[in-house]
């Protein structure tokens, strides 16, 4: 086989998705192009590590709802495979938490379910020939997780306990400490989130991805 014909071969991907009519239709997509092909497809995290031993793909295209509770642990073990294929994340998460783990842990590019069907192709393609993609609503996303500061692990506890709604006592009581470290946890998690509020808390961190109610 020559140096033009392995160019001229289709990049090989492997669908992942819990939703079989959602697969059906980005393969039928996929596969009425000539420099892709969908080589197999898998309704589970099982499946998904079936299909890429079976298949050896150069790309998976797979949901984060596929891969929790952990997904960046899912990715990072799809990237250490043997032959190793690249991924590309196709979700419905838009938390900038979700998409900066993600990208940390080896993807190569990150799609919302709601981007356009050309858009999706020029990712499968970029991933393909060895490159990164990120549009710009999900750039724009990362850019804000970026330059916001990082909670640390107490901080992520406390936020997780505000949102289920408990008092200050309870946190305390919770992890034993008292009011006032609880409150003053409190007031720098309202500052690196830029809020003044519980309910600005919650809501801001819903957004980032940083919980999920």
């Amino acid at each position: 086989m020559t140096s033009h014909d392995v160019a001229a071969l289709p990049h090989t991907i492997v669908l992942a998705d819990a939703q079989p009519l959602l697969r059906m239709g980005v393969a039928t997509l996929i596969d009425a192009q000539r420099d892709l092909r969908v080589v197999g497809q898998a309704g589970s995290a099982a499946e998904l590590t079936a299909q890429c031993a079976l298949h050896r793909p150069q790309i998976v295209c797979v949901d984060l709802a596929l891969l929790d509770p952990l997904p960046e642990q899912g990715i990072a073990a799809l990237r250490h495979l043997p032959q190793a294929p690249r991924v590309v994340v196709l979700t419905q998460r838009n938390g900038e938490e979700d998409i900066y783990r993600a990208l940390r842990a080896g993807a190569s590019a990150y799609l919302f379910k709601d981007v356009p069907s050309d858009e999706l192709l020029q990712g499968l393609r970029t991933v393909g020939q060895g490159g990164s993609f990120v549009p710009p609503p999900v750039a724009a996303r990362l850019t804000a997780r970026l330059h916001g500061e990082v909670l640390s692990p107490r901080e992520m506890q406390i936020l997780q306990q505000v949102a289920a709604g408990h008092s200050n006592k309870r946190i305390g009581l919770t992890f034993g400490i008292s009011d006032g470290t609880v409150k003053s946890h409190t007031k720098r998690i309202f500052c690196k989130l830029g809020v003044s509020s519980r309910t600005g808390a919650v809501a801001t961190a819903v957004q980032r991805g940083l919980i999920a109610l």
